[in-house]
């Protein structure tokens, strides 16, 4: 497929979803969990901002042509936002939308359940305020609120890794009911957009710039994806979001060479087609060319891939049940299609650059 072939499959994809799940401009996307037998239609906001994300980030990189194709894509997504916000005096956004019953859309049990609502996040956040660009002072606002739930300022982790616990790091979390929760995938969107703004960095930017440096200098992705990315508990695909903070701003150049030789690592064990793409990506972006350059061809494994993960008993620091919580029987796994035919774009475009 050309670059062309796909923006139009992503388009195809929007124009034609199932309105009785999904509004005009959202890409479908299903969550999944190894006791059901289907996809349940997910209606959340997550994933259209991630593929605005992607397609603004390459739009430089594309023919007139398929400029306008892109324009159409990010136009029909932008009016669903005001749908997915809690609180608009800080700007904050939620996974799912806010009106009652939204929360684990058709489901038969957590959606009935007020106790599954989830508070804004910063990683939604972070990615649709880079497809809004709202205004400095606007942004700003969301910067300050991010600071009050903060590592050490009103709770304190219980999970994750042992050697990160002391760091004033962000959490995933606005909720002040939500336990404190260090994500490295969910801080690299968070420096996306706080390089985008050039906010001036404060003590828990740092800390938690120190937190994904120490992640990597380490390589805790390989001793466990999941005290390291609860969202997004795959080594590969944790590599991949911190090639792209290293490579799109400027923040732990010095940690280059390192994620570069991990990624080369992680090269050699991969076992599926999804994580030979998403590693080939993070090392072109890099400005680092795969030793192995086997094509790679769109594939219904790599259509259905899942993303990004719900993990049932990560909120949880009971010491057994922490020993349950990275298990896929408690995790439900969100995969979008048109986003997975968003980073195989990525990946065709970045090949071709790199093969010039």
């Amino acid at each position: 497929m050309t670059s062309t072939e796909i923006l139009n499959k992503i388009r195809q994809i929007q124009v034609n979803n199932d309105r009785r799940y999904f509004a005009k401009g959202i890409f479908p996307s299903y969550r999944k969990n190894p006791l059901l037998r289907k996809s349940i239609p997910d209606d959340n906001i997550f994933f259209s901002a991630s593929i605005a994300y992607i397609i603004n980030s390459l739009n430089t990189h594309f023919t007139e042509n398929e400029k306008e194709i892109a324009a159409y894509i990010i136009n029909d997504i932008k009016p669903n936002f005001q749908d997915y916000t809690n609180k608009p005096e800080r700007n904050s956004y939620n996974f799912w939308q806010k009106k009652p019953g939204k929360h684990f859309p058709n489901g038969i049990l957590y959606s009935k359940l007020d106790k599954f609502v989830l508070p804004d996040d910063i990683d939604t956040t972070s990615l649709v305020q880079l497809c809004l660009q709202p205004a400095y002072p606007d942004a700003f606002k969301t910067k300050q609120t991010i600071t009050q739930h903060a590592n050490s300022v009103k709770n304190y982790i219980k999970n994750g890794h042992e050697n990160l616990k002391h760091l004033k790091a962000y959490s995933t979390w606005f909720g002040e009911k939500m336990p404190i929760e260090f994500d490295v995938c969910v801080l690299s969107n968070l420096f996306l957009w706080v390089n985008n703004n050039n906010f001036e960095l404060n003590e828990n930017d740092f800390e938690s710039l120190k937190l994904i440096e120490i992640t990597i200098l380490n390589s805790l992705y390989f001793k466990s994806a999941f005290k390291s990315s609860p969202e997004y508990p795959n080594t590969c695909i944790i590599l991949y979001h911190i090639s792209r903070l290293i490579s799109s701003t400027k923040y732990l150049g010095h940690c280059k060479q390192k994620l570069i030789n991990d990624i080369n690592l992680a090269l050699q064990k991969t076992a599926t087609p999804y994580e030979y793409l998403l590693l080939t990506t993070s090392l072109y972006k890099l400005n680092c060319i795969p030793q192995n350059k086997s094509e790679i061809n769109i594939s219904p494994e790599i259509i259905s891939h899942w993303w990004f993960t719900a993990g049932m008993l990560s909120a949880f620091g009971n010491s057994f049940i922490q020993k349950l919580a990275p298990m896929s029987l408690f995790h439900y796994r969100f995969y979008c299609p048109a986003f997975n035919l968003a980073i195989f774009l990525e990946y065709k475009i970045l090949t071709y650059i790199h093969r010039k």
